[in-house]
């Protein structure tokens, strides 16, 4: 990662002003790969300016809200900056999203407008918009449906009533429509995960997406023969912090509608990429499917930490020769925000590899706080992290309240993750910290416990969360086991008293087949709350003074 510089007041800060220029000064350099066609500069431009034109014509214009319910291909990124030109809203939906909730972005983010490809994938959209209550379309006033040749599919007339509009003839338009966009123009809202409660509508304006493209490519070194690969959907944040990176240097962005872990490596290959952000279980199967020679282009690889029991990604990146450093980002903050040093003079490289890192911005800062008190801690000790920099949202969609309680009166967002902070601007991410436990008074990173579980005979993941038994937090370890590997709580029980504190042995474990998840933009994540409720429960049931 390269030293951060703050982005110059020069910049263009809407999307329409940057394509402009950029289309202006290198026409013919390569914008989008999309299944290895290339979309040059000045074709990204005219495409997205013709299809404005179809869109105004359909009625879209400054504040609409537009429904963008595609996977990472061109027309993704044509319909978004189309959008962006035009002044409205992308609601961002996953492809993966089904009935409920397409329903609840639909309804309670008041599209007006619904951009699919009902082909793509073999997914039955129809099928899911029938599902959609009729409440949720309150706001709907048309479909725009993908029906380009080579995506060839029957189109009907009407969806739910409502007109269906051929991409096919909006993008074919050839009436003129200037920029009505500014630099503080809501352009785009991710959802948030929604693991615990619904997912609340992150708003971003078209500035600060510009600003913080720019920052992360001079961050990470994005130069004249970077090319960049979108591992991620663009739907989410860690996707789209790709895309306008990529948008703001001007070099490539190669991207798959759908992700295929040999293709992707082939395409590291074929097209010499040089820079890759993913989680990291998918990057572990991606080096694992990779042969000699795949990555030896990649002078920088990303990783944030979502998936459980994952130890050897360092080893695999390694085996392959492939710089590899942690990440940190939400949707509130946008991803790429922060990674680890590479180089000593920039920060402490000893944390390289754990999820975190330094703020690009250098005026950005990073502290832990008390969760109780709030007081600001010292480097080093756990508490809710908490961030101050130039990439903050505008805020939640309609829900004002919501925004000032996420906070801080000097401005910090309080994140809700658990993690400690090594210097003004870098810190190390530990855990959600609605996962973290209080016990015996102290604040525990459950991944430690995690960690122990897991090199234990016969497991293969671990989940600990923490449950009441008798009025005190204890916690509770939920396992997943090797194939034809046998339950043994009591003798886990046995090592984790060997090797733990009292207060951090498991009260219980208790075996599953998997853990509860929800699907998020960028990975599967595990809903622990469900876990909790799982865990009291069965503390509950257990007789009195019993243990593994």
């Amino acid at each position: 990662m390269s030293a951060a510089t703050t982005p110059a007041d020069t910049v263009p800060s809407t999307f329409a002003a940057h394509l402009g220029a950029l289309a202006r000064r290198q026409p013919d350099a390569v914008a989008v790969l999309d299944r290895d066609q290339p979309l040059t500069a000045a074709e990204l431009h005219a495409a997205v300016g013709r299809l404005a034109a179809g869109l105004a014509q359909a009625g879209v214009g400054p504040g609409s809200r537009v429904a963008v319910w595609l996977p990472n291909c061109a027309e993704w990124v044509v319909a978004f900056l189309a959008c962006a030109h035009l002044g409205a809203l992308v609601l961002a939906v996953n492809t993966r999203f089904r009935a409920a909730e397409v329903a609840d972005i639909l309804g309670r983010g008041r599209a007006q407008w619904l951009v699919y490809w009902p082909a793509f994938k073999g997914i039955d959209f129809a099928a899911i918009l029938d599902d959609v209550p009729d409440s949720a379309l309150h706001a709907l006033r048309g479909v725009i449906a993908l029906d380009e040749a080579a995506h060839s599919a029957p189109v009907p007339a009407q969806v739910r009533g409502r007109p269906v509009l051929s991409w096919r003839q909006l993008a074919n338009s050839h009436a003129a429509v200037e920029p009505s966009a500014t630099d503080d123009a809501g352009v785009l809202c991710f959802t948030t995960s929604g693991t615990t409660s619904l997912p609340k509508f992150v708003l971003h304006d078209q500035g600060t997406l510009l600003r913080h493209g720019h920052a992360a490519a001079q961050a990470y070194g994005y130069d004249d023969d970077a090319r960049i690969l979108a591992a991620a959907p663009f739907c989410g944040a860690f996707g789209f912090a790709m895309l306008v990176g990529a948008l703001a240097r001007g070099v490539p962005l190669v991207c798959e509608p759908v992700y295929d872990t040999a293709r992707t490596a082939q395409a590291i290959r074929r097209h010499r990429i040089t820079h890759a952000f993913a989680n990291n279980e998918a990057l572990a199967q991606l080096f694992q499917s990779g042969q000699p020679g795949d990555f030896a282009t990649l002078r920088l690889c990303g990783f944030a930490s979502f998936a459980p029991a994952l130890d050897n990604l360092l080893e695999l990146a390694a085996s392959h020769g492939v710089p590899l450093t942690g990440l940190y980002g939400s949707s509130e903050l946008i991803a790429l925000v922060a990674a680890q040093p590479l180089d000593a003079a920039q920060g402490d490289v000893s944390v390289r590899y754990l999820a975190g890192g330094l703020l690009i911005y250098p005026q950005a800062r990073a502290r832990a706080c008390d969760p109780q008190s709030g007081a600001v801690l010292p480097h080093g000790q756990s508490g809710e992290l908490q961030i101050h920099t130039p990439s903050l949202m505008r805020g939640y969609l309609d829900n004002p309240q919501a925004t000032a309680d996420a906070l801080t009166p000097d401005g910090y967002f309080k994140t809700g993750d658990l993690g400690y902070s090594v210097g003004p601007r870098q810190f190390v991410f530990q855990a959600r910290l609605g996962d973290s436990l209080r016990l015996a008074g102290f604040l525990v990173n459950p991944a430690e416990i995690e960690q122990l579980v897991e090199s234990l005979p016969g497991v293969r993941a671990c989940q600990v969360v923490g449950a009441t038994r008798q009025g005190k937090t204890v916690p509770y370890a939920f396992v997943l086991l090797h194939p034809g590997a046998q339950a043994d709580p009591h003798a886990w029980h046995a090592a984790c008293r060997r090797a733990l504190a009292g207060f951090k042995v498991p009260a219980g474990f208790h075996v599953l087949q998997s853990f509860p998840s929800v699907e998020s933009a960028n990975s599967v994540k595990i809903q622990k709350h469900k876990l909790r409720d799982m865990a009291i429960a069965l503390l509950a049931a257990a007789p009195a003074g019993t243990r593994p």
